[in-house]
């Protein structure tokens, strides 16, 4: 079990992902352990894999001050990808320029989705290619989810849709309504005005022929 890096962690994932960036060679790449490198906090990364340590005298230059036993450590692959992930939800109230580009057409609406909705989309989008009446192309809606991003105040996932992309997302809600679960349904409809028509059948009712009159007098 890995338990919840602590803000001083990630403090520290911080500087070593800035020494990562900036560093020329591969010795730039190292900090020593110490100061805004909290020892205890390289540590506990250290044995997630989150970063790595090694003799400051093999990866530094020599310092006479730096006793013998002193450590550097260097961010991992798998710090960097922590560190992204952090960043993407921390940081999310900054869209992407496709969204907020969108944001500025009238072809394209903003809906704000609970995260309990964003997983009905996401899994409404990956059976789309399974659906004979689905009223959204997966390329849109793949789309939509991928420039979406997390409001960490309100919690909820924004997101701009065309009218195509609203017809998607009101057909996973009804999907979801038939199989018992109405609580998207009805949110969606109460703040978006959000509806899955209702049925067409394939082929029309036979209407019962009405003799007529004349039809009458010709079977006579």
């Amino acid at each position: 079990m890995t338990d919840k890096i602590t803000s001083g962690q990630w403090t520290v994932l911080e500087h070593l992902a800035a020494a990562e960036r900036a560093g020329e060679t591969v010795r730039q790449t190292w900090l020593p352990v110490g100061g805004p490198l909290d020892e205890r906090a390289v540590r506990a990364l250290e044995w997630v894999g989150l970063c790595r340590t090694a003799p400051a005298s093999e990866v530094l230059r020599a310092q006479a001050a730096r006793p013998p036993e002193a450590r550097a450590a260097r961010i991992t692959p798998k710090g960097l990808d922590a560190l992204a992930w952090h960043h993407h939800r921390t940081e999310a109230d900054r869209p992407c320029t496709a969204w907020a580009t969108k944001a500025a057409d009238p072809a394209w609406q903003e809906i704000a989705l609970q995260p309990h909705e964003m997983l009905l989309l996401r899994r409404y989008t990956h059976l789309l290619p399974k659906l004979t009446t689905a009223p959204a192309a997966a390329g849109t809606l793949w789309e939509a989810l991928i420039e979406a991003h997390y409001d960490t105040a309100t919690n909820r996932w924004r997101l701009q849709l065309d009218a195509t992309g609203l017809a998607g997302l009101a057909h996973a809600a009804h999907l979801e309504a038939l199989a018992g679960q109405v609580t998207a349904r009805n949110r969606l409809h109460r703040a978006y005005g959000l509806t899955h028509p209702h049925p067409i059948p394939t082929t029309p009712a036979t209407v019962p022929s009405v003799e007529t009159p004349a039809d009458a007098v010709a079977l006579e």
